[in-house]
């Protein structure tokens, strides 16, 4: 969560809120970045340690934001080469994030994709033998050393 002494947006000067929101940006995308690298890397531990702090990050992020939608006042006085920083910068965390989205989204796809097959593979094995043995009797499954059945259920949402 976000730091409780945290100074509301509309008691700074607009110099300082775009300082702050620049510095948010800053460190929300370079999170992001290194996020999307551990993705690649299927490095699932390290992502998990990067959450706490990449929430804390969106929620400041998220609260400037919307301050600045709700009174578009609080950054008239802002020098314009901060702005145009701070524009530059929120443009590159838009990149950030759909890379970190296309990352997000092959790693969904390989644990379904494993999910599936492990699913597959159980049905396999609980499924019952078709066709004759010998003798005509039905055919029975050999067993292929697991001695119970199990159920795996793949939930698509995330």
């Amino acid at each position: 969560m976000s730091d409780p002494r945290r100074a509301p947006a509309e008691t700074l000067t607009p110099a300082d809120l775009v300082d702050r929101m620049l510095s948010l940006t800053a460190d929300l995308t370079g999170l992001i970045a290194q996020e999307t690298e551990l993705l690649r890397d299927r490095a699932q531990a390290e992502v998990a340690a990067l959450q706490p702090e990449k929430i804390r990050l969106a929620n400041d992020y998220a609260m400037d934001v919307q301050a600045v939608r709700a009174r578009k006042d609080l950054l008239d006085r802002a020098p314009s080469e901060r702005i145009s920083r701070l524009k530059t910068a929120m443009i590159e965390l838009d990149r950030m994030l759909a890379k970190n989205g296309e990352a997000l989204g092959a790693a969904k796809s390989v644990s379904e994709s494993l999910i599936r097959m492990v699913a597959d593979a159980m049905s396999e094995r609980a499924a019952p033998a078709l066709g004759y043995g010998s003798n005509a009797a039905p055919a029975t499954r050999r067993s292929g050393g697991a001695t119970g059945t199990g159920s795996l259920t793949l939930d698509a949402r995330i």
